[in-house]
Formats: C-alpha cells, structure tokens, sequence
C-alpha cells in the first residue's frame, strides 16, 4: 500500500498522480514500466516516488487495486438498478463499457484489470455480514428467485458475477469484438447459468 505521506497529499494531486500510474500500467506489463518514465511524467526526482511507494510493485498493486474497488462498484449499481433482471443488469453495463471511448481512464482501467495477474488482487475483501451491501445483495437474489440462501454463498456468487463480468470483457478485448459480438457471447453464458446445460427430456 502507498506510504502515509501519499495517503496526506490534497485529493487533487492524488487523482493526478493515480492518471500518471495508470497511463503507464495499463496497456504493458509491469517488467517494461520504468520508474524512470512514471517520475519523468510526475515531474518529480526519484528519490520523491519513493517517498510515497515501496517499489513499482506497490505503486502497480495501489492503482489496480483502486481501480478494481471503482469497477466493481459499478457493476453493483447496474445490478440494483435492474436489479428485478439480474443478467440484464450485467448486460447493460456490458454495452456500457463497450461503447466507451477508449481513450478514457476508465477503460484503461478496464484494459489493465482484464490483463492482469497479480493475485492480490483477486483477493476477497471481509465483509460485513450484517452490512448493508449483502442485504441488499441478497434482496436482488431473492427478486430474481436465485435458489441461495446462505450468506457465504451470496458472497460467493457476488465475486462471481465480477468474474463473469470481467472474463467477457476480456473476450471482448482480445477478440477485437463489436458490441454485438459481446453481448451475444454473454447472452450465451447467461443462458447456461440460468437453464443449465442438460436437455430437457
């Protein structure tokens, strides 16, 4: 995590500094970064990057983290404004991302949580089972008749509705796909998930 001495600095130069470590990270992986070009576009010595990270590592850790957390909530928020049509909230923030200009952070972001592979960040946060998230969580599986009753199995089918959504925005990424081809794809997983794969006899 950043050093306290970033955590103290004004939110304005945080965000700054968050664009900075995001246009670096985002689209080459973490072996080709330099700390040398990040301080370069920071305008700043080394020696100060330092004062906020450990290492490249933290910085990278930092911004995909925050980035993840952005996301996320955002998936959750197309789900509980559809949330009476589970898999059509997921749909539409599908087709949100997609029509997105890709010049933008948020896609960048998108682009950099699809591509990759640091553990930690797939890592599940502790929740509060009482809270107000897995509430109403658990009031959109009731809505849509979700046969899931228990708390650890809410919380387990949450981080899977983030896998699901960011596994087709990779297929959408690496195939080069329309917004067509994405959402047919996903309509397809949906399908499965809802009716199962067995023939009905």
């Amino acid at each position: 995590m950043p050093k306290e001495t970033f955590l103290n600095l004004s939110t304005e130069k945080k965000e700054w500094m968050d664009l900075i470590l995001l246009d670096n990270f985002y689209n080459q992986p973490i072996s080709q970064v330099k700390v040398s070009q990040i301080v370069t576009d920071m305008q700043m010595s080394r020696g100060a990057f330092y004062k906020y990270f450990d290492d490249l590592d933290d910085a990278y850790l930092y911004i995909v983290k925050k980035y993840a957390m952005i996301i996320h909530i955002d998936i959750q928020r197309y789900i509980n404004r559809y949330k009476e049509d589970y898999f059509y909230g997921l749909q539409q923030y599908l087709i949100w991302c997609s029509q997105m200009d890709q010049s933008t952070p948020y896609w960048k972001a998108i682009y950099l949580l699809t591509t990759t592979s640091s553990q930690p960040v797939f890592k599940r946060v502790p929740m509060n089972q009482s809270g107000q998230i897995l509430k109403d969580w658990q009031a959109v599986l009731d809505l849509n008749h979700f046969d899931i009753f228990t708390i650890d199995e809410a919380l387990s089918f949450l981080y899977f509705s983030m896998e699901l959504v960011m596994r087709s925005l990779s297929d959408f990424i690496i195939n080069d796909w329309q917004t067509e081809e994405l959402i047919k794809d996903f309509q397809f997983k949906s399908k499965w998930l809802k009716n199962g794969l067995k023939k009905h006899v």
